[in-house]
């Protein structure tokens, strides 16, 4: 059984990772689109490890979730080619909204029209990912060399530690081996750029456009999921697990220069400042549930 979990949590996620890191490396166009269907399909893949192969048509909401996930994988790839110009904030929060609002009535309607605590969380933790997923996707190509550039991966890697640990405080196993699946990914695709910015390269740590909006968005909803069907998760631990996302943005958006550190550690300091608020929801996740 532990051999089993370790597996389907830990090395498959983190091979899956590195594979799709080296596959996606570079900022053309196809290479983009790549990464943006890759994600989301890595994801399911590993939801499908844990949970199996999910019946057509699908009944329960671990069921739905990995079809959720190719299906967005598909769509986020074509958007790749159909915004192959960028696109701005408006059309960025037009798709942040959409594409998690639909999903998360589509897996937890019952849930959250029988239970306002459940409701108000996930409407509090949406709403923050949403402004996220629009400030981060817009075109700022601008952005992709500066020193701080590892604090995004680095914050999807913390906002998954976070929502593993807080869905096993809350009591859902399931999503606490998806989560903790999703930053073993997170992990393989880091240690790959990690080593190629080493080695020179400035924008080894770069996510624009769609690549940047479905990381963020495969992150956002097994969130949304833990939110949604872990019976005792803390509130409050929830909503600052999606807040590693937010300290990234504060440092790319302001251009905190790390250049002054020597350049192995430029990515660990940004790694560091990313996971303040997930040791703060880590932590109260477990003094509430001690």
């Amino acid at each position: 059984m532990l051999q089993q979990i370790f597996l389907t949590t830990i090395i498959l996620p983190l091979v899956l990772g590195v594979l799709l890191s080296i596959a996606g490396n570079g900022h053309s166009l196809a290479r983009l689109a790549f990464t943006a269907l890759a994600i989301p399909a890595a994801a399911a893949l590993v939801s499908m490890a844990i949970e199996g192969v999910p019946p057509l048509p699908p009944v329960a909401a671990k069921q739905k979730f990995p079809l959720l996930l190719i299906g967005a994988g598909i769509v986020f790839a074509i958007l790749s080619f159909v915004l192959k110009q960028g696109f701005g904030r408006l059309v960025a929060i037009i798709l942040a909204v959409i594409s998690l609002a639909i999903p998360a009535w589509w897996l937890g309607r019952n849930v959250l029209a029988a239970n306002p605590v459940k409701a108000t969380t996930v409407a509090i933790v949406l709403v923050i990912l949403a402004v996220l997923l629009a400030l981060f996707s817009a075109n700022r190509n601008g952005q992709t060399r500066q020193s701080a550039a590892a604090a995004l991966p680095a914050a999807l890697l913390w906002t998954a530690i976070a929502s593993a640990l807080a869905a096993i405080f809350g009591g859902y196993i399931g999503m606490a081996q998806m989560n903790g699946g999703l930053a073993a990914l997170f992990g393989g695709w880091l240690l790959v750029r990690y080593v190629s910015y080493l080695r020179g390269a400035d924008d080894a740590f770069a996510l624009t456009g769609m690549a940047a909006f479905a990381a963020i968005w495969t992150a956002a909803v097994s969130l949304a999921m833990t939110v949604l069907f872990a019976p005792s998760a803390a509130p409050a631990a929830l909503v600052l697990a999606a807040l590693p996302l937010a300290v990234a943005y504060a440092l790319q958006a302001r251009g905190v220069d790390l250049s002054g550190q020597p350049r192995f550690l430029r990515p660990l300091v940004s790694g560091v400042i990313t996971a303040v608020p997930a040791v703060c929801a880590i932590l109260i996740a477990a003094l509430l549930q001690a």
